[in-house]
């Protein structure tokens, strides 16, 4: 059982994850825990701010929730950009919580790959690309072939959620694609658990087990047969390794 002397779980979803997204988990975590789902601004019933933020202002976002929520050093749970979000906390605010639970977080964002390279097209020229080919009259709406190349371009680029995004979220998105906290994990001096679904398809068990060698007191648990969103499809499982194999001071 994790030891913390609040019994508080805060959990940070990735994004657009809500308070629904993460229902089934909480139901489960709830035996145990007080758990606090915050849904962070652009999602469920947060509003974008009026200005383009990145991680850090999303990570002092969290803090000023803690104090306000008074929360007692509560464990912090942080799931793909949560995850992301809550890393820079746990970095530069460790007095607020009192241990970190990573679930397949995005730190890591290579400068020079292929698919930054499909998502920095996509992002600079591909509105202007689709409208200069006649994508629209091969199929209609959902079934376009205009639409299906959109899909297949955004998940090859690891952005598949840069398409439903708009206005200033669509530029927040794009700054965060960007940004990597990786050069903050040596400043954490928490106990870390980082769970990882073997089969995740958007950040590979390859960064997993580059984040465990960078974090020091951290332990890496994997579900082999889990994707990306483990409190989704497999919440049980998920909620045992929390459980039984969460981070404890060593």
């Amino acid at each position: 059982m994790l030891k913390n002397p609040t019994n508080q779980l805060l959990i940070l979803p990735g994004w657009d994850g809500t308070k629904k997204t993460w229902q089934d988990f909480i139901n489960i975590a709830r035996k145990d825990y007080e758990v606090i789902c915050l849904e962070l601004p652009c999602f469920g019933n947060e509003p974008c701010p009026d200005k383009i933020w990145g991680v850090k202002e999303y990570a002092d976002f969290v803090a000023q929730k803690i104090k306000s929520l008074n929360l007692i050093k509560p464990i912090l749970l942080g799931h793909s950009f949560g995850g992301q979000v809550a890393a820079y906390l746990a970095a530069n605010n460790p007095e607020l919580i009192s241990q970190l639970i990573l679930s397949g977080p995005t730190l890591s964002r290579p400068k020079h790959n292929l698919k930054r390279f499909i998502f920095g097209f996509m992002a600079s020229f591909g509105k202007i690309f689709f409208q200069l080919f006649p994508f629209d009259k091969l199929g209609k709406g959902n079934f376009s072939f205009k639409t299906k190349a959109k899909k297949i371009l955004y998940r090859l680029a690891d952005s598949p959620d840069y398409n439903n995004t708009s206005g200033i979220k669509r530029e927040i998105f794009k700054k965060i694609i960007r940004q990597d906290v990786t050069d903050q994990l040596s400043k954490i001096d928490l106990p870390v658990l980082i769970i990882w679904g073997g089969k995740d398809n958007y950040v590979s068990l390859k960064a997993g087990k580059k984040l465990a060698k960078l974090i020091k007191n951290s332990k890496l648990k994997i579900i082999p047969n889990g994707r990306h969103g483990l409190h989704i499809s497999q919440p049980d499982d998920f909620y045992k390794i929390i459980r039984d194999c969460g981070p404890m001071p060593y």
